[in-house]
């Protein structure tokens, strides 16, 4: 089974189950699915339920849009600080991302960080992150797309975000497109 064949479950006990994956998925990727009940309380104008899946540390929380337990469903990130928008087309895309690119909020249009100075600078603070990447996806059953494919992908999944992924909050008011 792959990984886009499995459910959301599945996908994160892998994750839980394997400390080596927890731990790089917690830092650098910034993703625990131990943090995923500390959300407040939002949705999506279409009406399409959310599960939350893992927060981070800053208070922000990843979801997935869509009712079922596949994993093959949109994931959405919202952040503490009134921000949100679709991510990933589905889990494991997510999770490809984080690994590929932990400081892929850096790379959002409109911040547009040199990709080259942030991978040197998590290089020099994890010199042996190439071979946790390897690791930590061979772990999960996942694939190691190339910067410019996760670059290309978290783009495309930007766009798609308005109208019908733009989270509103308990008073129903829009988060701020991530940008």
């Amino acid at each position: 089974m792959t990984t886009t064949e499995t459910d959301t479950h599945s996908l994160l006990g892998r994750i839980l189950g394997s400390r080596e994956a927890e731990e790089f998925l917690a830092w650098p990727g910034d993703f625990e699915p131990s943090r995923s009940g500390q959300c407040e309380a939002i949705r999506l104008p279409s009406g399409t339920p959310l599960q939350a899946v893992a927060g981070d540390g800053n208070g922000g929380t990843y979801y997935q849009a869509g009712a079922g337990a596949g994993a093959g469903r949109p994931v959405l990130y919202v952040s503490s600080e009134g921000e949100g928008g679709l991510i990933a087309a589905s889990l494991p895309e997510a999770l490809e991302l984080l690994i590929g690119l932990p400081y892929w909020q850096d790379c959002l249009p409109g911040r547009d960080f040199p990709v080259a100075e942030l991978e040197a600078e998590y290089g020099s603070t994890f010199p042996d992150l190439d071979e946790r990447r390897d690791r930590v996806t061979t772990l999960l059953g996942l694939s190691r797309p190339d910067t410019p494919e996760l670059l290309r992908r978290l783009h495309t999944s930007l766009s798609r975000t308005t109208p019908h992924y733009l989270p509103l909050g308990p008073h129903g008011d829009p988060y701020t497109p991530l940008t």
